[in-house]
């Protein structure tokens, strides 16, 4: 799914959140949202899901006004997992990952053997399929945020939307969670703290006060100079061990 972004404004209680925003996220991109607390990521991701409705501006949704796109389908197409997800304390794990599969259920398309193969997938994506059987109110917070993911793929969508999906987690299922998304063959939007996860992605955006000040490359974008003024901390690149370029932070400019 390509996303586009077009001079997009909004607002929360009359308070200006988003202001002017253009972008272009292409089919089958990881793109990245970073940004300092407070800047508007999530309630950019908030208006790619079409949860929230803009005071101005437009979201093209493969060409497709996502304004106008119905319900059912925007449920189909596209997943969201926000940092603030929840799910009734009642449920076991895989009756929360199988909500992934509502949008695709009615009177005449009841559940069937696909259904069970999405969750069943699913789980195994994100290393939960031991946890099938427990409730939902005895899982860590970690393993609530991996369910959610877990539901998010359940839906198969052409767009994925992660707002903080580390969350909670431990460098492990950091590691093994980003290498998911990355190989997903398909649109991923995903907002990120962690800078040298976000050096990841395809392209990055960066997101300051409202605005969209930078995309790009991450190599490009993550320069000394842009991380002084969005962040107010100092910068150097070193080798990882895998010879990657990673990013050390410093209070001192």
């Amino acid at each position: 799914m390509k996303i586009e972004v077009r001079m997009l404004s909004a607002r929360v209680h009359r308070t200006p959140l988003l202001k002017d925003i253009s972008a272009c996220v292409e089919s089958g991109e990881f793109f990245g949202l970073i940004g300092p607390n407070g800047s508007g990521k999530s309630t950019l991701m908030r208006c790619l899901a079409g949860l929230q409705r803009p005071v101005s501006g437009r979201i093209l949704a493969d060409g497709a006004d996502l304004s106008t796109m119905p319900a059912r389908s925007r449920a189909r197409r596209i997943a969201f997992v926000e940092q603030q997800a929840d799910t009734t304390d009642r449920l076991s794990v895989r009756d929360a990952v199988a909500l992934g599969r509502t949008p695709y259920l009615s009177p005449l398309r009841g559940w069937g053997a696909d259904d069970d193969a999405a969750v069943t997938g699913a789980l195994r994506a994100v290393e939960m399929t031991a946890f099938a059987d427990r409730l939902w109110h005895t899982l860590s917070g970690g393993e609530r945020q991996r369910v959610h993911i877990a539901r998010a793929l359940a839906q198969d969508p052409d767009l994925l939307l992660l707002d903080e999906p580390t969350n909670h987690l431990d460098i492990r299922h950091q590691l093994s969670l980003l290498a998911l998304v990355r190989a997903l063959p398909i649109t991923r939007v995903v907002a990120l703290h962690d800078l040298n996860q976000a050096a990841a992605c395809d392209r990055i955006g960066v997101v300051l006060g409202g605005r969209l000040v930078a995309t790009g490359c991450p190599h490009e974008v993550l320069t000394e100079t842009l991380l002084a003024d969005v962040f107010g901390v100092a910068a150097l690149r070193h080798p990882a061990p895998d010879g990657s370029p990673q990013l050390h932070f410093s209070h001192a400019l």
